[in-house]
């Protein structure tokens, strides 16, 4: 039941994403072909247009990712479809788990088309001369390989969204146990424990520095040194994965407390 249920949140999150997907993806193309032709003011102007019509659908894509997640979630478990889910043999917390897995899954496609349509629509010889030569000095400079630095960075920018897309999970679970101004409440509470957490990130770093002084170069100076970067990266996989991890089981503990369906 797990995996039907599944099917149905994927299937409802995706189906207006694949529109910007598509256009995305489409546009960069056409990005990539007008580049290759000889350059004049048309072809400029038809550049800068899909461009900027390619940087709209990557920052859409990112946006209704992250709606539809929620959007979903409120839809299905406190609006027109509560009733018949709350009727499913399966537990809440199976419900629960469904969502945060396609959130997860949507997340990482979401990154993935980005990243896709970047590199269609930028690389070329030059850029990719100049990203390797920029990677590799990276790499060096933190005493790592170019694969190791990637890898780094975009488990840290995929965790922090992460933690932003559940804070606003909790927010809605704990925003509509209350009987008025739902919708109000769960943004508000949402975004109290995306800043309180945050704050705390910053304090964990500090302290993580208080303990390696090269962290707490961070604080102090403005050239940062290789392993305060290092620490700061490790220390961020870190805290977000334990935040992740934390409001996943105080959700699914705050929904089998009960649900006020409207």
């Amino acid at each position: 039941m797990l995996g039907k249920l599944l099917k149905y949140d994927l299937k409802w999150c995706f189906k207006p994403l694949l529109v910007f997907y598509m256009l995305a993806i489409f546009f960069s193309i056409i990005v990539r072909i007008v580049e290759s032709f000889e350059q004049s003011l048309i072809i400029l102007i038809i550049d800068k247009v899909c461009c900027g019509i390619v940087i709209a659908m990557l920052v859409n894509i990112l946006i209704n990712c992250f709606m539809r997640n929620w959007a979903r979630f409120v839809k299905n478990i406190y609006k027109d479809e509560a009733y018949l889910t709350h009727t499913l043999p399966i537990s809440k917390s199976e419900i629960y788990l469904s969502k945060i897995l396609t959130a997860i899954i949507t997340l990482l496609t979401s990154f993935v088309v980005v990243v896709i349509c970047l590199a269609i629509s930028c690389l070329n010889k030059e850029t990719c001369v100049m990203l390797k030569e920029s990677l590799e000095q990276s790499a060096i400079y933190l005493n790592s390989s170019v694969f190791s630095l990637i890898l780094v960075m975009v488990i840290t920018l995929f965790f922090e969204c992460l933690f932003m897309m559940m804070s606003g999970i909790l927010g809605l679970i704990i925003g509509h146990r209350s009987n008025n101004s739902k919708i109000i409440k769960s943004i508000i509470i949402g975004f109290a424990i995306y800043s309180l957490l945050s704050a705390i990130s910053l304090g964990i770093l500090f302290m993580a520095g208080v303990i390696n002084p090269e962290i707490m170069s961070l604080f102090n100076n403005v050239n940062v040194n290789s392993e305060g970067l290092k620490g700061m990266m490790l220390v961020g996989i870190l805290v977000y994965a334990i935040y992740n991890v934390g409001i996943y089981y105080s959700g699914n503990k705050f929904l089998n407390k009960g649900v006020n369906i409207d």
